[in-house]
């Protein structure tokens, strides 16, 4: 399933894919954005875009279902693993899973041009992984504090 297949290199690599272009899509608005309105706003805006293309499959088993802003600059990604039932998967495998999207999330997050305006307003992003019944399965958060140290 998912959860074994995401720590083999390969659908790593398509998980890293995966959080690239979600940020991509986020940053796409973002950059836009004047100085007049807050950032809230602007995070706002880029989700209600992001929204607007969503439900999206971005890598085998995983799909990008919306995204939200929540109190405090956090963006939250919501995703739904389609391939997998947490009941099937062990606390083990859900911890491994959530630890290589962390550290492949931090990379991206620290590395890439495209989120660069997230970077520059301290914006704390949340994942959410539901499995394909809807249960919550997986969830991280990354502060400015992760991303900002080298």
């Amino acid at each position: 399933k998912i959860f074994l297949s995401l720590c083999i290199i390969t659908k790593y690599q398509n998980m890293k894919n995966v959080i690239c272009l979600s940020l991509a899509m986020a940053s796409f608005a973002l950059t836009s954005c004047t100085k007049e309105k807050s950032i809230d706003d602007d995070l706002k805006e880029v989700a209600a875009n992001i929204n607007k293309t969503t439900p999206q499959n971005l890598a085998d088993g995983v799909r990008l279902d919306s995204v939200s802003v929540q109190p405090g600059k956090i963006f939250k990604y919501n995703y739904t693993l389609t391939d997998d039932v947490k009941e099937s998967v062990s606390p083990e495998e859900i911890q491994v899973f959530k630890n290589n999207a962390k550290e492949g999330a931090l990379r991206v997050i620290k590395t890439s041009p495209e989120i660069k305006e997230f970077r520059d307003n301290d914006v704390t992003m949340v994942y959410s992984y539901y499995d394909k019944n809807g249960k919550p399965t997986a969830d991280f958060k990354i502060t400015p504090e992760e991303y900002k140290t080298k």
